[in-house]
């Protein structure tokens, strides 16, 4: 398998913040407790804006491929 380039580094470090998101939002939801809500909102939503940001970002950043 060959390295990867920038973007699909950075694309699979996104997928891999929103599937910990999701995977500690799933958890949070087994148990009913106040601190379960608040990592739901605060560590599984952090995480999910994080993978959200850097997939954005990774797009905006991509460059046109050059015809060289």
């Amino acid at each position: 398998m060959t390295g990867a380039t920038g973007i699909e580094r950075r694309l699979r470090i996104s997928g891999t913040l929103i599937a910990l998101g999701l995977l500690v939002e799933g958890l949070s939801l087994i148990r009913i407790h106040p601190l379960a809500f608040l990592g739901f909102m605060f560590i599984g939503g952090a995480l999910l804006l994080a993978g959200i940001a850097v997939y954005l970002l990774s797009i905006a950043a991509a460059s046109s491929p050059s015809n060289d």
